[in-house]
């Protein structure tokens, strides 16, 4: 089964850069976990972050928890270069928990890695739009996030254990979209999920975060959502469906932001 998988997603890694080679290694890694069904160490935050959704297992589970508490657990327990992975509420009722641990966890990220000003806007924005997906779309109590960085970017890994996007399709009656690789392109263009006339053409909001991601910021997106794995950069966008014994239970997203690039504006690429 490993040797399978590792086939069929070895046509992405032929097109990748180093960088992104590194990404399709982490996600085999992840993949050989789940099929085994066994926890890794490792300073991964897409394989760090599958694995707590999957064991819900997170280094840090602010339910109930002080702002105040959270902050001083996030400054003594980050190691250099990375985060801990932090649980979040997403249920309505706890919206300004989640507000309030969401921006911590992006000045947190902001500070350590020094990233540039005027990048500063799209990290936020990527970040708020992903964590605002799952409050919307997962049906589920909680999601998980973490950050690696070093001189030139930071990759930031949200995710959660809810629906998969698939799951919302469904429930939205969306009968022409079948699996959860279709699930994943319908999102990617802009699909908007309430299935009815004059909805806001949004879905998700993946599209417009995929486009500053991979356009804007010359960079790689990864999805993982149920069996669906979208793999997103500027060469190429490869869609798949992994095998049975690979699920994601709920939907993975993996960013990469440079620290540094001069010129990029946001409203490029969210209007206004």
């Amino acid at each position: 089964m490993i040797k399978t998988l590792r086939n069929q997603i070895f046509f992405v890694y032929l097109h990748c850069n180093y960088k992104e080679r590194n990404m399709v290694e982490q996600l085999h890694t992840l993949f050989a976990a789940m099929v085994n069904k066994t926890n890794v160490e490792t300073k991964s935050p897409l394989v760090r972050v599958g694995l707590a959704v999957i064991n819900h297992t997170p280094d840090i589970d602010t339910s109930q928890m002080p702002l105040s508490s959270f902050n001083v657990l996030l400054s003594e327990n980050h190691e250099k270069c990375r985060m801990p992975v932090v649980e979040f509420p997403t249920t309505n009722k706890d919206t300004d928990i989640k507000n309030s641990i969401t921006s911590a966890i992006e000045d947190f990220i902001i500070t350590e890695s020094r990233i540039d000003t005027n990048l500063v806007p799209a990290l936020k924005y990527i970040v708020d739009e992903n964590i605002d997906n799952i409050t919307e779309h997962a049906d589920t109590a909680a999601g998980y996030v973490c950050a690696t960085w070093d001189d030139n970017a930071v990759t930031i890994c949200i995710a959660d254990a809810g629906k998969t996007i698939y799951g919302s399709y469904v429930d939205g009656n969306f009968e022409q979209i079948s699996s959860d690789q279709s699930a994943l392109q319908a999102a990617i263009s802009g699909v908007s999920t309430k299935n009815r006339p004059g909805a806001e053409n949004r879905g998700y909001g993946i599209s417009t975060s995929a486009d500053m991601i991979v356009r804007g910021l010359e960079s790689t997106l990864v999805i993982l959502s149920g069996r669906g794995l979208l793999f997103h950069n500027g060469n190429r966008s490869d869609f798949t469906e992994l095998p049975e014994a690979v699920f994601m239970p709920g939907t993975l997203v993996s960013f990469t932001i440079p620290t540094h690039k001069e010129g990029f504006n946001l409203y490029n690429y969210i209007g206004g």
